[in-house]
């Protein structure tokens, strides 16, 4: 009787730990990584940008397996930077992403699941314009480390196509491609 309870009590104990390790918060480094996008200009050339602010959370995962994780992820639309101020204002104005009534664009995923090697599909909603659609990206685990204060930091490159006018993203339709690249770097740690 006396190993019975020992053993169920060492079996509570195990897959306590076991959830605690599954439910550890990451959060993304902004100043180390970066949300991109490629968009195919007159059919000849690419214009590129980026969000320059946004914020992101990891729930589970390890430092050697993300399965199973949850990504929920928000980036502020008046931040897009294309390094061409009066491009960057049409983009934020009512023929893009129309940011006075829509400030935030937002992915939260349904599903994160090891394919092959250190890569990942992810699936998840994204949000822009009010319109929300199924997206999946391929996720490539990069490496893991320390950071100078002990905690878990882990990189990932994320990647994947949007056709902008699925979400109502219709301006310059006669150069501007409807498929969009998205990249994105980044670098979290275990909070």
């Amino acid at each position: 009787m006396m190993k019975k309870i020992l053993f169920t009590l060492l079996a509570v104990v195990v897959a306590t730990a076991f959830n605690t390790a599954q439910a550890q918060t990451w959060k993304v480094d902004p100043a180390h990584s970066s949300i991109l996008f490629n968009a195919k200009h007159s059919g000849i050339s690419f214009v590129n940008g980026r969000f320059d602010q946004f914020e992101g959370t990891v729930e589970g995962g390890k430092v050697d397996d993300f399965s199973g994780a949850k990504v929920a992820f928000t980036a502020q639309t008046a931040s897009i930077n294309t390094n061409v101020e009066p491009r960057d204002n049409h983009l934020r104005s009512a023929d893009f992403f129309d940011v006075e009534n829509h400030p935030t664009l937002t992915f939260e995923s349904t599903s994160f699941k090891k394919k092959k090697g250190n890569t990942y599909e992810v699936v998840g909603n994204l949000t822009m314009r009010g319109n929300t659609k199924q997206v999946t990206l391929t996720a490539e685990h990069i490496g893991s480390t320390k950071n100078r204060s002990g905690k878990d930091l882990v990189g990932f490159r994320l990647h994947g196509e949007v056709d902008r006018t699925e979400f109502g993203v219709n301006g310059a339709s006669g150069s501007v491609a409807p498929i969009i690249e998205i990249i994105c770097n980044i670098e979290m740690s275990v909070q």
